[in-house]
């Protein structure tokens, strides 16, 4: 069973990994989560998963949540980001958290050894060096899960790489009137 650290559950990203842990509940449990202002939709995620550790953005919300959850480990902040990511049961991070917040919780997953399962581009784009470097240096998987990181990744798997000479990305973007 894997158990995963999920950063950023109220999002859509991180609503789809809990879609699949819900119908993989053999293979997959979620032991750690972080989720930003959404505390409805955190309730929820906590009464169903039972997470061991949550992780939310304000301090205020953070002390609601120990008391509706006195069983579950309840930190906020950039912190409680990191703790989150790096939580001792976890087996792999999903890193869904939008912008750059989620960098410097994936250089602590990745240093304590955690597989890194990335969603969020601004992670890459804005320190991609930095991210791989780490993660050759602690031998940690980095797997793309956003969908065209993913189908890139899937298109390379088994391909030698001096077989391939370049990639080219198409892009499209909806013109708003």
């Amino acid at each position: 069973m894997k158990r995963i650290s999920l950063l950023g559950a109220t999002g859509s990203i991180g609503i789809q990994t809990l879609d699949v842990i819900r119908e993989h509940p053999e293979e997959f449990k979620l032991v750690s989560m972080s989720a930003g202002r959404n505390v409805e939709l955190t309730r929820k995620i906590i009464s169903e998963f039972l997470p061991e550790l949550v992780s939310v953005q304000e301090k205020d919300d953070a002390e609601r949540l120990k008391s509706d959850f006195p069983q579950v480990k309840i930190v906020y902040g950039q912190e409680g980001l990191k703790e989150a990511a790096v939580f001792h049961k976890s087996d792999i991070l999903v890193n869904a958290v939008l912008g750059s917040v989620g960098l410097n919780p994936t250089l602590e997953a990745i240093r304590s050894g955690k597989t890194i399962a990335i969603a969020n581009k601004e992670t890459l784009v804005t320190a991609g060096h930095i991210v791989m470097e780490e993660a050759k240096r602690h031998n940690v998987p980095i797997l793309p899960v956003d969908s065209e990181h993913s189908a890139i990744f899937q298109a390379l798997q088994g391909e030698k790489e001096k077989n391939i000479e370049r990639l080219i990305l198409t892009a499209s973007r909806k013109l708003q009137r």
